[in-house]
Formats: C-alpha cells, structure tokens, sequence
C-alpha cells in the first residue's frame, strides 16, 4: 500500500477540520530529528496532482490505502464523490479498516435491528445499510468543526489530539495506551537527540560533524544488520518450536514479523499458523520447568476441565500466571488461601474473572468437573473434601466430606474416581476411608443437600463412575467385573450385568458418559493402557497410549507431550497439537468437539478437532458449486425457471444478484460457452449468448438496451473500473466494449483470443488490469485515465508454452507456470522477474495470489496428502505448507479462486466454499488471538538484547 489512510469528507464545511485531522495523524508518533517518517495520508486536495479525470485518480488513492477515514455529516452523506468512495472502498476492501469521526450530525445504532437507527441518523449514507454486525466505534470531532484553530491542538494533553489518537492508533497497529506511550517516548527521545546534536555540531569540527554522519550510517547498517539476523533466527526457533510446541511458534514467529519482515519470517508466521490449526486458545505459558516434586510421587498439579456442553473451561494450576507480565508465578505456598480457579468462556471466546478463595487440592491435584450446562463447578479442595460451586453467581454453594484424611497415611490417598450428574444435583466418589484395602468405599451424595444417598464397600482402584445424559449413574467393578446403574430419582441400583469378556482386576478405568467405553492407563509392570467396548465387550485399542473416551464423541489420547484424537474406523490418529512437557490431565465436551490439556510445567491450552485455520465457511445460502462458476469464478450462473440466476463469488460470501430472463448453456469448452459477468455494484450485467451480448439488470430482470450481433465469439471477462466499459476476448485479442452504444472502444490483436492455444486472459480482482500470455511472452495492460487499457509491462516467460497465469489483487504483481511446471513471478512495476525454487507434480496448475500479494498459492498432492504450497511472489523461494485436514483418498484437488475482492476461496471435500486466511495481516491476527502474551525476557534477551522492540499482541484480558 502506498499510503496508511485515504480521508473522505464533505467540501462544503469540512475543509478546515479535514486539513487538521490529516496533519494530526501525520505528526503523531513522528519526529523528524529521529528520521521516523509520519504517515501517508490522503487528502485530495492536497495529494492529488493535476488530472482532468477526477474519478480515476481517486480511486487509484483509494486502491493504495490501507484504512479508509470517513469525516462523517449529513453533507457529506448527501456528496456524490464521498459515497462513491464508500461503496468502492467496502466492495474492494471491506469494513475491518473503516474508521469514522463524526464532524456534525447524529450516529445512532439499533442492537435489535443490528444497524444504524436511519430514522435519527443523519450522518451516514445508505452505502453503510447493514454494513456492521455490531456497532461500530467512532470518534466526536463535532467541538471542533467550526472552533478557533488554535483549539485544534496537538500538544500533550488537548482534546483534539486525544481525539487524532485514538484514530491513529489502529494506523499503527497499537492500543490507544501504547500509542500514547509511544509518542511521549519519542518526543523525549527527540529532546534528546536535539540537545545532544546541538552539543556536538557547537564542539566539534566539520570533519568531526562528517566523521559522525558516517559513524551513525555505520551504526545504523550494523543495527539493521542486527535486526535482520534476530529476525532470522526468532524464525528459525518458531519453524523448529512448531513440531513440539505451537504456542511457542506463535510467539517466535510473531516476534520475528515484528522485528523485520524476512522471507524467513513470512514462513514462520504461516507454519505457526498451520502449527495452530487445532488451537482455539492459549490460555497459560509454562513455567519452562518443573517445580520440586513434593512426596513420593507427588507432582505439582495442572488441572482442566469441559463442560459437556462445550462452553466453559475451568483450570487451576501450581505453576499460576495470574502476574500481570503473564509469566508464572510459582512463589505461591502450596496452602496458600489466594489459589483460585481460572474461567474460559469457550462460546464468547473470552477470558472470565477467576474464582477466589478456592484452596483447591495442592499436592498433586484434586478433582475438578463441571455440571452439563457449565453453570456449577465440583472440586476437591482437600483430600477427600469437595465443594460445589455456582460459577455464575460465584458462590460455594455445598462442602461435602468423604472422609477424615487424618486417617489416611498417605497424602497421595485423595478421591479415587469421581463423577457429578449433568443437572449438577448428585456427586459420586469411590475413595480410601482408612489406609486398609478393606476400606475402600463408593458413595452417592444429594450436592444440594449433602445427604449421603447411597454408601457401600467396593473393590479398591477398580471402580469408574460416570453420569449420562440422563443423569443416571453408571458404576463400573473391574474386581467382579459388574456394571450397574443408579437411576435420576432412584436410590436403588439396577441389577448388575456381568461382563465376562473383561479381563479381571484393571485398576483405575475411566469410563464415558454414556458408559460404552473404558479406558485402562499404563502402569509400568502392572498393565497396558487399553480402551474397551463394554456393548460389545471386546478391546477398542491395544497401543501404549493413555486413552480417555468421551462417551458417543472421538476418543482422545495423550501421550507424553502430545494430545490426539483416535480413529476407531482406521486405526490411527491426529495428534491436535503438543507441549514442551508432558501432558498431566484433560478434559473433552460431550460431543468431541473441544478438548483442554495441562502440561507438567502449568501451561495450559484449548483444542478443537475441527480446523481452526484451515478455513472458514463464507455464506453460500443458495448452494453455489464449482461448475455453475464463471471462466472467472468471480460470479456463477444457474439455469431457473424462464431464466438465469446469477450470483457474485466474495470473500464475504455468495450474494445473489438476481436474475435475467434468459437461458445461458454450458458447454466443457470456454470458448463456446455462454457466459456472463456484472459491474462491481451489481446493477449491471452483460450475457454472452453465441455471438450475441445482451445487457441486464439483474435486480429487476430488464433489458436495459437492445443487443448487440458481435459477428464473433466473445468471451466477456470483466467489467473495468467505471462499471461502463468491458474487456472482452475474442477470436482475435482483445476487445474493449462501451456498453452504452456497444462500440468497440479497443482491440489489442494478438494470439490470446477465443480459440486459441494459448490460455485465457486474467482481470485483476480490482478490475483495472489485464494479463495475457502470446509468443512473446507475458503482456500486462492498465486501464488509464484516458479509458483505455494501456500496456505497463512485457516479461519473457522460459517454456514455450504456459498453463496458468494469476494477477495480485492490484495487479502489482503476475505469475505464470511454465511448461516445466515451475511458476514465472513478475513484479509488474520494475519487471523484475524470479522462478520459483522447486517443481510441483503436474496436474496441480493452477494458482492464486494471497490477498497481500505476498505469496502465490498452490493446491499440491492427491487424496489425503493434499496440501497449500506457498510461494514467495518475489523471490519465487518456498515458503511453506499446509496439509489440509480432513481428506479422503478420493478427496479432489481443491481449485483455487480469487474472489473479486482478492481473497482466496476453495471448495471444501463436503461442497462448502472456504474463505483461507493466506496473507500476513490475517495470520498475524490468528496469532495474536491464540498467543497474545509477549516473549519470556529470558527468550527476548537471547534473541533480541539491545533492540526495542514493543509486544506485537495487545494482551487480551476479555
């Protein structure tokens, strides 16, 4: 992007107001002794040079922003120009970086309607109609539209720069807070600089003066020098921290990003991304050690816990980050009356105030499981005691006592196995009474009231519990091999079914909730870990791995440092993520969806088993599919009754444009093919029927002029930017057409016609460039000021023949596979050009750029190893994989699109369209939203001593 911010604004009474913002947001965080450049923002009378066409100067500013400013009054609701820069701004860009400052008038939003009140607000156009989900946040310039300038301040403490601020700080990528810090630090540091320079230049020579001009170049070479290396080597750690530990990766990858955008950087922060594919959050570093071990084997305790429904987390840890840099804090005693139990809210995707007063279970942890709905929370808060807890009201509601533990000889002699019914009103525990095996009990408590409901003697270590959703109490006796059940309003058991097949005397089975499976842990020289069927009483898994079944969902596996999620259908598993210690306790929703661990050194993490990252359904209400795309796949065609429906391909989703009343047919060739394409606001449409063009609205379904007899065949491949003129290719090159009188503005000859060898011409996603591949090579066209499309660039491509050929968003940059299967990147503005470093298998031809135009994007492999192929759009080196979950052997090589508003879609294995999330920005987001706590100073000293560099992440505390 050329420039940081395009402001737009009403001329009528805004200019004074206009020029201060624009100033404001340019000195911000800028100082000129320092040679820290302020941003770029676009003004038009201030950054516009002489043209005589207005409109296509703008919207090239426009195209090169990076935030749109909108100086929001009902004048400027009501200017032509200004809401043509919104609609264009949201069809090309979107909403993420649309900022409003409200100059005069009113904003008002409805949360019912989920839109802005438009009976009291009068300072937006309609092109904001339904715009925001939620209300979206704006700043009140109203005091100063019409005030003395001098009241437009941007001294420390003045409400107009307060105001700027709070504008400027998503400019710069910080907090408001930061960036406030940030500017105080360099207007000091100036200070400092200007003294110190006035000092030299008054006490030295003028050779002296040259002498420390060089050295600080020198200095400054080495710091970049310096820079560059730490970047490199933060990205070393992280591809190498991705294989064991994806929360590591994450911050590595974001530090190296931070430090100095590299190659290597760039791939760091896309295998951190594919590390974290499972992750839906980090919620606690490890403590990057283990604490002393406290007892015959006592290890300081992680604990977690799901409700079943899938919505709450709840966790408590020795190793607790509860300090305000995020480390752990392990100076806590371990009777400490300030331990408290952590909150997740897994649905909002927030962070809850924890629980206080909460002495959990300290020697090597105690039980810890929610009611179905997460709204209670069962603990062991000593050895052999529990407390329920109403986590909403945040109250302890029930203290129950199993036994005395002064009874007990050792400390390690806590519950035994443990259960609490989903409605949260009966507890049960199988526990020691007294050191002798003889007095080993299993009992039934009412929680609300403490009553003991049923008690008995049972075998020592061999019981699992589990409530269904029924809240029936299924108990399972590996010593008499016995299953029986204890009904919701009951107090007798069921006649026990005996289960024969079970080898005798497995000690602490885990059974699920629907008490269909048990798994077995491994203890050296005792027993294997095993998970069983208990309906069909046969063994599910023989493998050295400790397995917990969910009950009707996935069964899950740890194993040492890593956590996974067993097929029972083919035998094999999907390891979800893993930790730099091992794995000490976890916790699965009912339905298999959300998994949390807890590592031995207290870090603490939330897993999914669907793919986080790998994509993200957009809307496709209508059911779109790939073969009803146009040779563009920008818009889709289907036949309906007595006509055409036609829909548009974004980023945002599939948004039907209507339909014209006429039938267009498919053939497998394009060139004989019927076609159609719409303007970018979807007002227009032009229908290629044969060798006759037709012109629609779809919204209405009216011809909107007589058609036009071509004589030829033409393949229409994109309105350009004034939703007027088409570029066409026909039999014999390109044709530009005004669709108003259907003359033919243009023709480039050429070998890239209908029919040819050659492969088809490529538009820009923001229409305002073309493509094309002949005998000399690759041919890049603009579209000019004077409604023409102009030739930028001519690049030779190695191979005598092509098969794909792609355009960045802007169309700044062009790749093109050769015959030999490698990709020719082409930097249209100096015609650098690179080959890229390796060679895919063929068939796998065709490619995207990423919205950034940083990478271009290949779908590689077959069946189950297909995965997304990175390339760097200006080195051609390889940057990177992701291997796509989910695949069958049969699955399909996924194709490709670039959607008009330049994001990467897909079709998924189940038909759905997926919006991939392939540029920096998006990954640097992903990043921060898992992993937001800065680095260790230990990790930040090794790599980065002697170098300022602030968090990349605003750490998230909601």
């Amino acid at each position: 992007m050329e420039r940081d911010a395009f402001i737009s604004y009403s001329h009528k009474a805004d200019v004074p107001l206009a020029t201060a913002l624009q100033k404001g947001l340019h000195d911000i965080v800028r100082t000129p002794w320092l040679r820290r450049p302020g941003l770029k923002v676009f003004r038009d009378t201030t950054s516009l040079g002489a043209s005589h066409d207005l409109g296509s100067a703008i919207t090239a500013a426009l195209a090169g922003s990076r935030y749109f400013v909108y100086l929001a009054s009902p004048e400027a609701a009501q200017s032509k120009w200004v809401r043509k820069e919104i609609a264009y701004w949201r069809r090309n860009h979107g909403l993420d970086h649309f900022l409003i400052a409200l100059s005069s008038g009113t904003i008002a939003w409805d949360d019912t309607a989920r839109d802005f009140d438009w009976t009291r607000t009068d300072a937006l156009p309609e092109e904001l109609s339904w715009a925001f989900t939620t209300e979206p946040l704006w700043v009140d310039l109203r005091a100063y539209r019409a005030c003395d300038p001098a009241e437009r301040s941007m001294a420390p403490g003045a409400g107009f720069r307060d105001r700027v601020a709070t504008l400027a700080a998503p400019l710069h990528g910080l907090s408001k807070d930061a960036l406030d810090s940030e500017d105080l630090r360099l207007q000091r540091k100036a200070v400092r600089v200007l003294r110190s320079g006035v000092a030299v230049l008054s006490a030295t020579t003028l050779i002296a003066a040259g002498a420390g001009v060089f050295a600080w170049q020198q200095r400054n070479e080495a710091v970049s020098r310096a820079r560059t290396s730490a970047s490199q080597a933060l990205a070393a750690r992280a591809l190498e921290a991705a294989q064991t530990d994806p929360r590591k990766a994450a911050q590595f990858a974001l530090y190296a990003d931070a430090v100095r955008r590299t190659g290597e950087s760039a791939q760091a922060l896309g295998r951190a991304v594919a590390a974290n594919d499972n992750v839906g959050r980090h919620l606690q570093a490890g403590s990057e050690a283990v604490a002393s071990y406290r007892g015959a084997g006592t290890i300081p305790p992680t604990k977690v816990a799901v409700s079943r429904d899938g919505n709450m987390l709840a966790y408590y840890s020795y190793f607790d980050s509860s300090d305000s840099s995020g480390s752990p804090d392990t100076s806590a005693a371990p009777d400490d009356t300030r331990l408290h139990i952590h909150l997740y809210d897994i649905r909002a995707g927030r962070t809850l105030p924890p629980l206080e007063g909460i002495s959990w279970r300290t020697l090597d942890g105690g039980e810890l499981e929610f009611s179905a709905d997460g709204r209670l929370l069962a603990v062991e808060t000593a050895i052999n005691r529990l407390e329920i807890w109403d986590v909403v009201e945040r109250k302890r509601l029930q203290a129950l006592t199993a036994s005395d533990s002064g009874n007990l000889s050792n400390a390690h002699m806590g519950l035994r196995a443990f259960a609490f019914s989903p409605d949260g009103q009966r507890v049960a525990a199988s526990f020691y009474a007294t050191p002798s095996a003889d007095d080993y009990h299993l009992t039934v408590w009412d929680a609300a009231t403490g009553r003991v409901i049923h008690d008995m003697k049972a075998s020592p270590d061999r019981i699992g519990l589990a409530f269904d959703k029924d809240n029936r109490l299924h108990v399972l006796d590996t010593g008499n091999r016995t299953l029986r059940s204890l009904a919701r309003d009951s107090e007798s058991w069921g006649a026990p079914r005996e289960l024969r097949r079970l080898p005798e005397n497995l000690q602490y089975p885990s059974l699920s909730n629907d008490a269909t499976k048990v798994s077995f842990p491994e203890i050296l020289n005792v027993q294997k870990a095993e998970v069983w069927d208990l309906v069909k009483e046969e063994r599910v898994d023989a493998e050295q791995w400790a397995l917990f079944p969910s009950g009707g969902g996935p069964i899950f596996a740890a194993k040492q440092k890593e956590v996974a999620v067993y097929d029972e259908a083919t035998r094999s598993r999907r390891v979800l993520a893993s930790f730099s210690w091992p794995v000490l306790s976890q916790s699965a929703s009912a339905d298999g969806r959300w998994v949390a661990a807890g590592s031995e050194d207290g870090a603490v993490s939330l897993f999914s088993t669907l793919s986080m990252q790998g994509g993200t359904p957009v809307p496709n209400e209508h059911g779109v599919k790939g073969s009803e795309l146009t040779p563009d796949k920008r818009f889709a065609f289907r036949d309906e009754a007595d006509g055409t429906g036609l829909w548009a391909v974004t980023g945002a989703g599939v948004k039907r444009l209507g339909r014209i009343p006429v039938r267009l047919g498919r053939t497998v060739n394009f060139s004989d093919t019927d076609s159609v394409i719409a303007s970018s606001d979807g007002t227009r449409a032009v229908a290629v029927q044969g060798e006759k063009l037709s012109l629609w609205n779809p919204a209405s379904g009216k011809e909107m002029r007589p058609p036009l007899e071509a004589g030829e065949h033409l393949l229409p491949l994109s309105f350009l930017p004034d939703d007027i003129h088409i570029v066409a290719a026909g039999e014999d090159g390109l044709k530009v057409i005004d669709t108003q009188s259907w003359e033919v503005r243009q023709s480039i000859p050429g070998d890239a016609g209908v029919g040819s060898s050659v492969i088809e011409p490529i538009v820009s996603a923001d229409r305002t460039t073309v493509a094309l591949m002949d005998d000399g090579g690759l041919s890049v066209w603009r579209w000019s000021e004077d409604q023409r499309l102009s030739v930028v660039r001519k690049a030779a491509v190695a191979g005598s023949m092509s098969y794909d050929i792609a355009l960045s968003g802007h169309g700044d940059r062009a790749a093109v596979i050769n015959m030999d299967d490698r990709i020719t990147m082409v930097d249209v503005r100096t015609g650098h050009t690179a080959t890229s470093t390796g060679v895919q298998s063929r068939g796998n031809r065709r490619m995207a750029f990423s919205q950034d135009g940083t990478f271009v994007i290949q779908a590689v492999g077959s069946g189950k190893n297909i995965s997304l192929q990175f390339w760097d759009a200006v080195s051609g080196e390889a940057r990177g994989t992701w291997s796509l979950q989910d695949q069958t052997s049969d699955t399909p090589v996924p194709e490709l699109l670039s959607a008009a508003d330049g994001s990467v879609l897909a079709f998924a294995a189940d038909g759905t369209l997926v919006r991939r999330a392939t540029d920096l920005a998006s990954w640097r987001k992903v990043l921060c939203d898992l992993a937001p706590d800065p680095l260790p100073q230990n990790e930040y000293d090794r790599y980065l001593k002697g170098i300022d560099i602030p968090a990349p992440c605003r750490r998230r505390d909601s």
